[in-house]
């Protein structure tokens, strides 16, 4: 029963963020964000190239949160046009978005998984080009960040995710220089660049790959990626009781509203190519099931002041 869970669980219920100078319009989604916590959960998908085919499959539902990426933002790419696709989406639609980064090097000598960036040799020499080229990669997405903020579009911002599996860069030299340029990134973008419009949120695997939280003065939104029965639980042992929501920040299979009661997650989001992949338990009968709870939060359920 809800009432059990309420008494395990800690929910946090005020409109606060992190950064006090946040837009009305991102108050407004964190507001309406805390409403909707440990009642029902958001539906979510990385990748608006599946939109039609959840609309298909579901019988016309369509997810609330959409997630995009700045991956092809740095000089060495070949651009990147999710901001513009952002800014369709939650004012053209009246839906959520979010946006993760998938940095390649900042030297160009490697994708995120390179071996080749020391971050802890780099944060540790401001002089250093490798330094130089982080700070520009971090003033490119500020300036599409920019662009976001002044169509009065707020972000569920997810910045170097995964860190703590150590399959990037940003995570390969350990918590104190992954965290160390989270909370560069977060004073960066707040105190230089004024983006006022972000939810900052962090991914952790709580304390099975190690805990590596930046801090409750920067973390809004605590995202696990790929649950597993454990996930909940090991937040409320290490986060419950801070204020923060509890988030999946990517998932394979859909997760079942059947589990809502014990773990309930403020949203998930599909990662891309999954929702279509029925080994991942994603059945055309499973995704139409799952969007057409009545416990799961749909584009359309969305209130109207958003669109």
């Amino acid at each position: 029963m809800l009432t059990t869970l309420l008494a395990a669980t800690t929910f946090h219920t005020a409109p606060s963020l992190v950064n006090k100078a946040s837009t009305p319009e991102t108050v407004a989604l964190k507001s309406y964000l805390d409403s909707v916590y440990g009642k029902k959960m958001l539906s979510g998908q990385c990748d608006d190239k599946y939109l039609e085919f959840i609309k298909t499959t579901t019988g016309g539902k369509e997810p609330a949160i959409m997630g995009y990426d700045f991956n092809g933002v740095c000089p060495s790419q070949s651009g990147n046009r999710d901001a513009d696709k952002a800014i369709r989406w939650v004012k053209g639609r009246g839906g959520i978005a979010t946006f993760q980064w998938h940095w390649i090097s900042p030297n160009a000598d490697g994708d995120f998984y390179t071996d080749k960036f020391k971050l802890d040799q780099t944060l540790a020499n401001p002089e250093s080009q490798g330094y130089k080229n982080l700070i520009r990669d971090l003033d490119l997405v500020a300036n599409k960040l920019k662009i976001l903020q002044q169509a009065k579009v707020p972000i569920i911002w997810r910045p170097l995710h995964e860190a703590e599996g150590k399959w990037f860069w940003w995570g390969k030299s350990g918590e104190a220089a992954c965290t160390k340029l989270y909370r560069l990134m977060y004073d960066r973008f707040v105190n230089r660049h004024k983006l006022n419009n972000l939810i900052w949120t962090w991914t952790s695997y709580g304390s099975q790959k190690g805990n590596w939280y930046p801090g409750d003065d920067v973390v809004d939104l605590i995202v696990w990626d790929y649950e597993d029965k454990s996930s909940w639980t090991d937040y409320q042992t290490l986060f419950g009781g801070r204020g923060k929501l509890f988030g999946l920040g990517e998932e394979g299979k859909l997760p079942d509203p059947e589990n809502f009661t014990a773990r309930p997650w403020l949203y998930f989001l599909t990662w891309a190519y999954m929702i279509e992949d029925p080994k991942k338990g994603n059945t055309p009968e499973w995704i139409k099931k799952v969007y057409n709870d009545p416990r799961v939060v749909n584009l359309s359920d969305l209130p109207t002041y958003r669109k």
